[in-house]
Formats: structure tokens, sequence, C-alpha cells
């Protein structure tokens, strides 16, 4: 803007604050102007969004590099309402890592909703239960609708390309479908119905090779086969429902899901599986596939100041679900929760009993015990304090030293947090201190014990109205069996700097830690500034220097600089 245009806003400025305050001192009745014609674009037709790119550069000395040495991002989120009826979200994000990754990092996504459903078309994520389908990037298209009590919803698309490698980053092509059916709404209560089939594209990779590669670049090291990953199939259904008595102070969720999971497509088809008639015309088992069940139900009571929840959950051994992002199964689980509030007071416990084995395939059950107890209340007007305390026992029902586990783990912690008026020299101090011991109780395993204490102290210093520090200091040390003890010692400093009306934010700091001889330093430089009411750009600078021995990492240096652009419209 130039001297002229913002001489003459000014002038304007003042001149309408004239006329205001005259019109007061004359007490004369407002007259509010008429009302600005809109058009019919601008009454059914709404653009906002965002639209930015991110650059980073990356370079390491001393070490294998742990990412590439520039990377470019280009983001465009823009948003259409129309009539006040309908949404359309896009999503566009372009990297320069492209599909260089072991899956595509490029996503392209349209998100449309209403008021009563949603849709995707391109890569979304969408979540039917914690065992059946949630936390994966699926690239296709689905619907979800509510018209009053029906629940509907269908999905279908890609959730992996093929990568050539071994089990641990091999990969074929991915393709899922599913759809869900039920009745009810989330306050209310609900029951679904719900329907997941998981299967590889075994064409998407060339047949298994019995030949071992050797690496070249390291020929000692254990060969591999190409395409040891298997192809795999999956198929689940299941029904999940929630229900709430009295006022909902009651609610009791359960989810009980089967899954008919296949781990090499490529073997021949087996009949000694007894499936019903129906399934074995659309699935194809084989002596690789399982069928299992996951049960999980929770009652949770909240009346007044008072909450219990009670859980059981059972997953099969043979229960999978290729449409999460990971699952434990063959396990077991009873859980109790209770905890109230009393004035100031905040009490929290818990007990978990953990098993393994569940069809009783291997030669000793592991079981799991785990308490807990969270103590909070605030003991004055500036002085709150937290106590906590977990004990957690593993064993199992081996006969023998050499395979048995009597494992224990204690941790006793407190937490303090003073909070001073603004005016204080201090403006909050915060205080941890942590005790943790486990180890193993069996003859063969004594040399496990460990005791560790940690405790870290920060505070934030404000100078005037625009600057703030805030130190802090750490302390950990860890007596492991006979061997000599250990202490981790950390210092750092965050610098905190506002400027322009807060426009531009700035935050430097500097850790320290010190491990005997090792120590490592950490410098990193934010920055953010908002250069218009509808652009920002935000800087971090970071540099990680390490100074140890060949036995404690050795010796390297790493630096990042990122830089963020964006603008919303």
């Amino acid at each position: 803007m130039d001297k002229g245009s913002r001489g003459s806003k000014v002038f304007s400025a003042v001149i309408v604050l004239m006329l205001g305050v005259g019109r007061v001192g004359n007490a004369q009745p407002t007259v509010n102007p008429p009302p600005q014609e809109t058009g019919f674009l601008q009454e059914n037709f709404r653009f906002s969004g965002e639209l930015g790119t991110y650059g980073e550069l990356y370079s390491i000395k001393g070490l294998t590099a742990r990412r590439p040495p520039s990377t470019g991002r280009l983001f465009f989120r823009p948003t259409m309402v129309l009539f006040n009826a309908l949404t359309l979200n896009f999503d566009f994000i372009l990297s320069t890592e492209g599909s260089g990754a072991r899956q595509d990092i490029n996503q392209f996504g349209l998100h449309p909703s209403w008021s009563w459903g949603r849709g995707h078309i391109g890569d979304f994520t969408e979540s039917y239960s914690d065992y059946t389908l949630s936390g994966i990037l699926i690239r296709g298209a689905a619907v979800t609708i509510n018209p009053g009590l029906v629940r509907f919803s269908a999905l279908g698309g890609f959730t992996k390309r093929a990568v050539f490698g071994g089990a641990d980053n091999g990969a074929y092509d991915r393709y899922l479908y599913g759809a869900k059916l039920g009745f009810g709404t989330d306050a209310g209560g609900f029951v679904d119905l719900m329907f997941l089939r998981v299967r590889d594209e075994i064409s998407s990779l060339p047949s298994q090779t019995t030949t071992p590669v050797i690496d070249t670049l390291n020929p000692a090291a254990t060969p591999i086969r190409q395409f040891e990953v298997t192809p795999q199939e999956n198929l689940i259904a299941g029904i999940i429902s929630s229900v709430n008595f009295l006022d909902n102070q009651v609610s009791w969720r359960l989810e009980a899901t089967g899954s008919l999971f296949t781990r090499d497509m490529r073997v021949a088809a087996d009949t000694t599986l007894k499936l019903p008639g129906f399934l074995k015309n659309i699935y194809r088992a084989n002596v690789t596939s399982n069928v299992d069940l996951a049960v999980v139900t929770d009652v949770n009571v909240n009346v007044d100041f008072v909450n219990v929840r009670a859980g059981y959950k059972y997953i099969g051994p043979g229960y999978n679900s290729l449409g999460v992002a990971s699952l434990l199964n063959d396990q077991q689980e009873f859980s109790l929760a209770p905890s109230f509030r009393v004035a100031d007071w905040s009490v929290s416990l818990s007990w978990t009993r953990q098993n393994d084995n569940l069809l009783s395939q291997k030669l000793h059950t592991t079981v799991r015990n785990m308490y807990g107890a969270n103590v909070s209340f605030r003991a004055t007007a500036i002085w709150t304090t937290t106590i906590f305390a977990n004990f957690l026992t593993m064993g199992n029902s081996a006969p023998n030293d050499t395979l048995r586990i009597d494992f224990t783990n204690f941790t006793l912690g407190t937490t303090q947090i003073l909070t001073f008026a603004q005016d204080a020299l201090f403006q909050n101090v915060m205080v941890n201190y942590v005790l943790q011991t486990s180890g193993d109780n069996s003859p063969l395993r004594t040399n496990t014990k460990s005791t560790t204490h940690s405790g870290t102290i920060s505070t934030m210093i404000p100078v005037g109205e625009s600057f703030s520090i805030s130190p802090s200091a750490g302390l950990v040390h860890t007596k492991v069996a006979l061997l000599r003890a250990q202490t981790i010692q950390t210092y750092g400093v965050s610098l905190l700097h506002r400027a322009l009306e807060n426009k531009l934010s700035t935050t430097l700091a500097s850790t320290v830690s010190i491990l005997g001889t090792a120590n490592s330093y950490r410098n990193t430089l934010t920055s953010s500034y908002q250069l218009t009411a509808s652009m920002s750009t935000a800087l971090s600078v970071s540099m990680m220097n390490f100074r140890g021995n060949p036995q404690t990492g050795g010796k390297f240096d790493e630096y990042t600089g990122a830089l963020t652009v964006s603008y919303r419209f």
C-alpha cells in the first residue's frame, strides 16, 4: 500500500469518527443504512478454503540420511457451499515424494456432505469399528446416509499398491468393499450390521521366485526372497450396538464380529474347513484360512459425580482384519475403571486382566494384571497436585525356570503445578517426579531388575507483554542389576517473542542432554508471520549435534529447514 492510499484511508476514518462524535453530541437518532441487495450467486454460492505450499531441506553428516535431501508439497483445500444445503470439501496434496515411498503420498479427495449424509470420492478414511475398518487410507468412493432412524453406509476402493519386497516391506495391490446397515442414532442408541471384504490381487506381482536374492552391497547379509510376501484375503461380518438407559446415565455397547482370513491365496482350495454353503460360493478357503470371533462389550454408569466403566474383550487367535492399521489377537481382557469427584478432589482407579492362549494352542498361558490409581486435588488457590501409581504383574504357567515369566513393574509419580498472578515474576512452576522399578523374579533373570528415578522442573517467566522465557531441567537416574548406574541430564530454555500486534511470533528453543561422555545439542527456531488477514507464513530451522564415542552413537550433525506459506480465502 502506498503512502497516498494509506493517508487517504486514515483521513476518511478521522472524518467518519468526527461525524460520529458530532452525531452523539447533537443527540441525533441513529439511522441505519438500507441493506444492500445481494444477487442470486451471493445468496446461494459460497467459496472458501486454503491454498499453500511446504518446502523442506535436509542434510546430515556422520550418519545415514533418514529422509530425502529436499521435499516439496502443495496443498489445496477449497470448500463450496451450494444453496445452504450441500457442502463440497476438496482435498488435494501433491508431494515430491510421490510414490517413492512404500505407498503413494499424493492425495486427491472430494468430500460432499449434507444434512442427512456425506460422501467421499478419491482418498479418504472411514471407520466402522476398531476391529473391522479403522485407521487406513482408502482410494475409491463411499457414501453414508442417515435419513431419520435409518443408517446406511457403503464403500469401495483400494488400500495398497503393489510393491516389490519381502514380507516386511512388500505388498500386493489390495482392494476392499463393504457396507453397514442399521437403525437408530448415536445419541439415542443404535444397531448396525457390518460387512467387509478385503482381497489382494495375485497378478499384481510376478510369481514367487524360489531363488534367494543376494544383497550386493552386503553379501554377508541373509538372502531374501523378493516375493515372500503372500497375497491375503479377508471377509468380515458383524454387529455393533449401543443402548442407553435411565436418561443416558447407563449405556451398554456391544460389538461381535466374525472373521474369515486366508494368509496365502495361492494355496489350492481346501474343503475341510466347515463353512456355510453360501460362503463357499463367494469365498475360496484353503489350509491357510482361519475362522474366528471378536467380541467387545462395556457398560458405563455415570451418576452425578460417580462414573464406573466395566468391560470385556475377546479376540480369538485366528481373528484378523485387513481393514485396520494394527490388531492384536489371541487375547482376553476384563477391565473395571471407577472414578469420582468430590469438591476439589478427583480420584480414578483401574484394573485390567489380560491373558492369551484362548484355545490352549500354546504350552503356556501368560496372564497380565494391571492396577492403576490417580488422585488429583487443588490444595490451595495456586497449587494443584496429582499423585499416580501403576502396578503390573505378568506371569505364565511354565513349570520350569527356563520358560517361566514372573515379571513385575511398579510406577509411582507426582506432578505439582503452581500458578501465580499474571504480574508475578514466575507465571507458573511445574515439578514432576517418577519412580519406576521392574524386574523378573525368575532365578534365571534376576539381572533384569532395574530402578529409575526421573524428575523435571520447568517454569515460565514473562518479560513485559511480548516476551517470555521458559527454562527447564531434568534428571534421569537408572540402575540395572549389577551394571554401573547411568544418569542423563537435560537442560533447556525456550524464548518466545511476539511483535507487530502479535502478527509475528518467534520461538527459539535450545536443549542439551548429557550422558557420561555423550552429549547432544538441539536448537530449533520457529517463526510465523501473519502477512495479511488471509496469508500467513511459517519458518522452522532445526540443528541437532551429537558427540559421543562409537559405543554411544558416534558423532553426527543433522540440519533441517522448512518453510510453509498458506492463503485462506
